[in-house]
């Protein structure tokens, strides 16, 4: 693989990665402190109240998605659509935690957090069956592999070239 890239270029590439791996552990370690000292004021100064874990929770969706991003960049998961999920996935997974536990502190009779839950659910499961129907790839008759919508561009420049030659 290091055949392809020149000594700056690989240079260049790791640089990034390392600029990135330590921007996701300081904010890790800025969520950590923050959270400890709003905890510790929180019960201190208002403990019949916990209001903490609002901050706690929406500032772990940020650094869930902040994460998840540096993990792609660092495993290699270019093609956009692939992101796009995994954010998606990510967000679904850390969001819904902060409204129900939003919903519970506030009010437990009526159970509003059920609404973004399954809609939400209901997008993302959308959002997945269009990535594999319309981006994932296939083989085509040579051999190659390509997206539903690769295949469907080469069909249409075919058509189009046909309709010139006429």
């Amino acid at each position: 693989m290091s055949e392809n890239f020149s000594e700056e270029s690989l240079r260049k590439i790791a640089e990034k990665k390392v600029n990135f791996r330590m921007s996701v552990q300081i904010h890790a370690a800025c969520y950590v402190i923050v959270n400890i000292l709003l905890v510790a004021i929180n019960l201190i100064f208002s403990s019949n109240y916990f209001w903490f874990f609002f901050p706690l929770l929406g500032w772990f969706a940020g650094l869930a998605i902040h994460l998840a991003a540096y993990m792609m960049y660092a495993n290699g998961v270019y093609p956009i659509a692939k992101r796009a999920v995994y954010f998606h996935l990510v967000a679904y997974l850390t969001v819904n935690p902060l409204l129900i536990v939003a919903n519970y502190i506030t009010s437990w009779a009526y159970l509003w957090f059920l609404y973004p839950l399954g809609f939400w659910a209901a997008g993302f499961v959308i959002h997945v069956i269009i990535y594999f129907v319309y981006f994932e790839g296939g083989i085509t008759k040579e051999g190659e592999s390509k997206s539903r919508r690769e295949r469907a561009v080469e069909k249409e420049m075919e058509k189009i070239k046909e309709k010139m030659e006429q």
